[in-house]
């Protein structure tokens, strides 16, 4: 089975949260490649960094358990932290 048959198999807002979720991820990971690249890297933000991305990591594990209600509420949450990070100067230049 392919992800594209497994994602329509999924109730519409799992698909919404993972998605948010996914896209949340990628940005952490971005934030902490460019620490990793930075010419004097704040180490306490990094690691604070990874640690957030953990909390994530853990997050995405347990959407599968919430109801439709927790799910549209947890993608907001997502979905607002995503608009903030758009918003905000990189963390590392």
């Amino acid at each position: 089975m392919n992800e594209t048959s497994d994602a329509a198999d999924l109730p519409a807002p799992l698909v919404r949260a993972e998605d948010a979720l996914d896209s949340l991820l990628a940005r952490y990971e971005a934030r902490i490649q460019q620490h990793r690249r930075a010419a004097a890297p704040d180490t306490e933000r990094h690691d604070q960094l990874i640690a957030e991305r953990q909390e994530l990591l853990t997050d995405k594990s347990l959407l599968s358990g919430l109801t439709d209600e927790q799910l549209v509420q947890v993608t907001a949450i997502y979905e607002t932290r995503n608009d903030a990070l758009d918003s905000s100067q990189p963390d590392a230049q």
